[in-house]
């Protein structure tokens, strides 16, 4: 273990933020935590044709969101200033480093300027189709002779190629995957710039810059999904090109939907957004990201009961261990999802859940007093999976039915029925106490059970049959509501 940890999380802004991604941020942030160390948000944005500031902000409030607070990387708080000391944490904000970098390659000669064409290359790619091979750039085939052994100078438009190794094997000793070897033979000089002007040289390229950055950024643990093991065998002989000590590489398993299939937005909800729109506790997502591929052991041992599995923080951090996650993908199931949520909704204060339900409530809310929402909180939160559903079970307080199912009124608001919501319009004690004396009171005089007067009132009062405890439900909605609402059917 290197004397200080650090790990990133280096997203692409192509798109929105993938539940995928996060899991992996999870991981480094886990790794970071519990060795004391840093763990840095770096965004890739070197795809200038699909990188965008509308993804970027969305990347960087998906991460507040799930909890996952980088030590280095954007500052939340000011546009266009850094945490850290080793900003900008841009990458098309680092080019005079990469090129830098990129031209100490060709004055070594281990990179070198290749004039292959897009066009030439897309031929020589058809003729390996119709031979039924592999295409493989092998080293440039320009008028016969490869480009690398040209030594172009810039005075023709050309890409740069890195100078790969021409023999024996590539090695990559990951800490989950275990050891991995690339032949040589079966790696091609891959570009590092791409095609630029004459006396230019271009934009680099994605695996040249992630390894000039996690150096220059003193990354020690590059923990990274496992569709980037592919380019691992390019960045390693890069890392020795460049004289930099090579990191720990650790490659984690993708995120299957139900199917088997890699998880997607035709499986559900796929980003970290939407799951925030859903309601879900930020708590809840870590939690049950962590346990993809990687079972926690708390003193040892795996969780025996429900209550052990839901797990803080704290306790995940003591627990985390780059070697015993699993090299399988793992399958994501959106129910456990809902389980743990559930839970922790259940566990948590009053105060934490009136201030998390804020955005899903409409503006009545906010002016609502303090008692009235520990009520309404305390009787909704046993009952929901998510904050949105605790604010859909609330929703009558400011919506009086309009439309009424003609089976439920039959069944729920006969004549005996309307005569019983009479005597309790008529009620003078709306105070929690004097409602259910008065209540009691109503049962006695017209020989009607509680759930029958319950579910009568809850027709009348909310269009359903379905809402928080009767005396609960009348207290949220107050004497002259109830009346009111009342009126049409006494």
């Amino acid at each position: 273990m290197p004397s200080s940890v650090v790990t990133r999380f280096a997203p692409s802004p192509t798109g929105m933020l993938h539940i995928g991604g996060v899991r992996t941020a999870l991981f480094a942030w886990l790794f970071a935590k519990k060795y004391s160390g840093k763990f840095i948000l770096r965004v890739e944005d070197t795809d200038t044709d699909r990188s965008t500031e509308d993804n970027i902000r969305i990347i960087e409030e998906g991460m507040l969101w799930s909890g996952l607070i980088w030590d280095e990387g954007p500052d939340p708080k000011h546009s266009g200033a850094w945490l850290g000391d080793h900003g900008p944490y841009r990458q098309i904000l680092r080019m005079d480093l990469y090129k830098l970098k990129i031209t100490e390659l060709l004055d070594q000669g281990k990179a070198y300027r290749c004039r292959c064409t897009k066009e030439s290359l897309e031929d020589r790619r058809k003729e390996s189709d119709r031979a039924g091979k592999p295409f493989q750039y092998n080293r440039g085939l320009d008028l016969g002779r490869g480009c690398r052994d040209q030594h172009y100078d810039d005075s023709s438009p050309s890409s740069i190629r890195f100078a790969m190794p021409l023999g024996g094997d590539i090695l990559l000793q990951d800490a989950i995957k275990g050891t991995i070897r690339f032949p040589s033979e079966s790696l091609d000089d891959w570009i590092i710039a791409r095609w630029s002007e004459p006396g230019e040289i271009g934009i680099p390229t994605y695996n040249f810059s992630v390894v000039v950055d996690d150096v220059a950024m003193k990354v020690s643990h590059v923990i990274r999904g496992d569709d980037h093991v592919a380019n691992t065998p390019k960045q390693i002989p890069l890392f020795e090109a460049l004289g930099y000590a090579l990191p720990v590489f650790a490659h984690v398993p993708m995120i299957l939907g139900k199917d088997k299939q890699k998880l997607s937005k035709r499986h559900g909800a796929a980003s970290i957004t939407e799951f925030k729109d859903l309601g879900f506790l930020p708590q809840a997502v870590r939690l049950t990201l962590a346990k993809l591929s990687w079972t926690p052991k708390i003193d040892g041992r795996v969780a025996e009961s429900a209550e052990e599995e839901i797990l803080t923080d704290a306790q995940l951090i003591e627990s985390f261990n780059l070697e015993d996650i699993q090299t399988s993908p793992s399958v994501f199931d959106i129910d456990k999802l809902y389980w743990i949520n559930q839970k922790l909704i259940m566990n948590s204060t009053n105060e934490f859940l009136i201030q998390a339900l804020n955005p899903f409530m409409p503006p009545p809310w906010l002016i609502r007093d303090r008692a009235w929402k520990e009520l309404a909180v305390s009787c909704t939160k046993e009952r929901s999976r998510t904050l949105k559903e605790m604010a859909e079970s609330l929703s009558f307080c400011w919506q009086a039915p309009q439309v009424f199912d003609e089976k439920l009124l039959s069944k729920h608001l006969s004549e005996s029925h309307r005569l019983a919501l009479r005597s309790v319009s008529a009620l003078r004690d709306w105070t929690a106490e004097g409602l259910r004396e008065g209540l009691d009171q109503v049962l006695l005089e017209h020989q009607i059970k509680l759930k029958d007067l319950a579910q009568a009132l809850r027709v009348a009062l909310t269009g359903g049959t379905i809402s928080p405890p009767i005396h609960e439900t009348l207290l949220l909605l107050g004497a002259e509501e109830i009346k009111r609402r009342l009126l049409r059917w006494i």
